[in-house]
């Protein structure tokens, strides 16, 4: 009564989708330099856009928080200071980007190395074979802090590969719809 059949057929919206990933995929790998520093950009709006929202938010926040809202104002007050930095100094923001991605990396490594231990109910060859594994992470996380023009090159390379996966996901969701 309710239920009615219809078919989803090509999905154009999706297929164009996956070819502007793809082609944003492609200019990536072109200029990745260009997308590091738009990145940073990005970030720099966002920062300024979060820290001017939270300071609007802070005189409500402190009827809920009460003395405690005056870390929300020095939150806020940070985000539009970094927001400002990054944005006048693309090229430090884009290098503190890198930095930061390097720090993740190194810190979920030795997260890793540090809990390794419940392992050793797997079996002694698995607990090697992550504690190896591990350490190799920590070394590759030190290198990338020390180069982090590497590490820019390589997050833009990341995000790149991403967008491409997404894209050809979404063509192949496409064409997989005219069967739905």
């Amino acid at each position: 009564m309710f239920s009615r059949q219809s078919h989803f057929g090509f999905d154009w919206g999706e297929f164009i989708t996956g070819v502007a990933l793809i082609i944003a995929a492609i200019v990536m790998f072109r200029n990745p330099g260009a997308t590091l520093l738009t990145l940073t950009f990005i970030f720099a709006i966002i920062a300024i856009i979060r820290g001017i929202a939270t300071l609007a938010a802070s005189s409500k926040l402190r009827d809920y928080t009460g003395k405690l809202s005056w870390l929300s104002i020095l939150a806020g007050v940070f985000d539009i200071g970094l927001g400002l930095v990054f944005l006048f100094n693309l090229v430090s923001g884009a290098l503190t980007l890198a930095y930061l991605f390097a720090a993740w990396f190194l810190v979920d490594a030795l997260a890793n190395l540090f809990n390794a231990g419940h392992l050793r109910r797997a079996g002694t060859g698995w607990f090697i074979l992550n504690l190896i594994l591990d350490l190799f992470s920590v070394l590759v996380g030190v290198l990338l802090l020390m180069q982090p023009v590497v590490t820019a090159v390589g997050l833009v390379t990341l995000l790149a590969i991403d967008f491409m996966i997404f894209g050809v996901n979404a063509i192949l969701m496409a064409f997989a719809r005219r069967n739905v």
